[in-house]
């Protein structure tokens, strides 16, 4: 196999394990933060790689532009859908999640190097430094991000039981009905 499909074969590969076992409405709700914390992180990384000359795609070919190869940014976004989804709640789980995922990235990153994907400047610390950050934060900004969700939703689901309104202080404009009959435009039926 020519070594500018290989990134092409993976995201396919992960867009597949994403919707076998991922349900469409969790795929929809973790769209935006794969999209953030993995296609978006992985550009700015990237760019910032070929910056400083630290690591950059090889053998793209058709497939990129200015270092970066189409298939990364959206190979990232489904693998942190998968991520996320799968997240353990405990704290201790979350670390240990965290680590085996920026072991797994870094793998990746040495898999890729040796199928003449990816060039390394200096090997193995390429492969390390830029996921131990990108992970830590994406991992944090999720969790912040799904706790406020819920927060949010928990909130929505409180008022709508007590017939509040969603902003403190804001009134109805229009006071409620006396009880009684009433046809379609509001009047009293005698």
């Amino acid at each position: 196999m020519s070594a500018n499909l290989i990134p092409i074969l993976y995201t396919v590969v992960f867009a597949i394990l994403l919707v076998i076992l991922i349900p469409r409405e969790e795929i929809r709700r973790l769209s935006i933060y794969g999209i953030i914390f993995g296609g978006i992180f992985d550009i700015f990384v990237v760019g910032i790689a070929n910056f400083f000359g630290e690591f950059r795609y090889i053998n793209y070919e058709p497939f990129g532009l200015m270092g970066l190869h189409f298939m990364a940014p959206i190979s990232w976004s489904i693998f942190f859908i998968l991520y996320f989804h799968f997240l353990p709640r405990e704290t201790v789980y979350v670390y240990i999640y965290t680590v085996m995922g920026i072991f797994y990235s870094m793998m990746f990153c040495q898999m890729i190097t040796k199928l003449g994907v990816l060039s390394l400047a200096r090997g193995i610390v390429d492969s390390i430094a830029p996921f131990v950050p990108w992970f830590t934060i994406a991992t944090w900004g999720y969790i912040r991000l799904r706790e406020r969700e819920e927060r949010i939703e928990s909130r929505h689901e409180t008022e709508q039981e007590h017939g509040s309104s969603l902003v403190p202080g804001w009134q109805p404009l229009a006071k409620p009905l006396p009880k009684g009959d009433y046809d379609e435009k509001g009047g009293r039926v005698k």
